[in-house]
């Protein structure tokens, strides 16, 4: 059910390409658009575990992904891009990935097969919301954190780790 042997570099790739197919040029990138593009129904919902950021479902042919409606904005797209994260790199056959906040902000490689999923699916999100090649560009127009994370619609902390995953802060 899950690739979990990628690295880092093939991960950023991926989401690279998968943007090139798309035609997914401009910021701030769209998850939802992304996940309509394959057929992936978004909906928000309301979790009994408030702790519940997000998951991903696939059963034979339909796939969707649930958002807690109560996150802001942009922890709702950092949860689609990651939910697409498990879609294209994990899920591969009926399953689901269900995810807590918590597991949104894990970073640490190593640890259990779980924990590697959940590290590759944040560094497809953050590739994916925040490609390489336009952060760079962006950063050298204005390396302010506060700007950049508003222009590509993200957290300043996770602007601020991918600046630091690009090693430009």
């Amino acid at each position: 059910m899950s690739n979990t042997t990628l690295n880092t570099n093939e991960i950023e790739s991926r989401a690279s390409q998968i943007l090139k197919d798309h035609g997914l040029f401009s910021i701030p990138v769209d998850p939802v658009t992304l996940a309509n593009n394959i057929g992936i129904k978004v909906n928000n919902a309301v979790f009994s575990d408030d702790n519940l950021s997000g998951l991903i479902a696939k059963r034979g042919s339909n796939i969707s992904i649930l958002v807690n409606k109560s996150d802001p904005p942009y922890r709702k797209r950092f949860t689609i891009a990651h939910e697409l994260g498990h879609h294209f790199l994990h899920l591969l056959s009926d399953g689901e990935f269900v995810d807590k906040k918590v597991d949104l902000f894990r970073d640490t490689e190593g640890g259990d097969q779980s924990k590697r999923t959940e590290v590759q699916a944040n560094q497809f999100a953050a590739a994916l919301l925040m490609p390489s090649e336009l952060v760079k560009l962006e950063y050298q127009r204005n390396n302010d954190i506060t700007d950049l994370a508003r222009k590509f619609n993200v957290s300043e902390e996770a602007m601020g780790y991918r600046l630091q995953r690009l090693r430009l802060a």
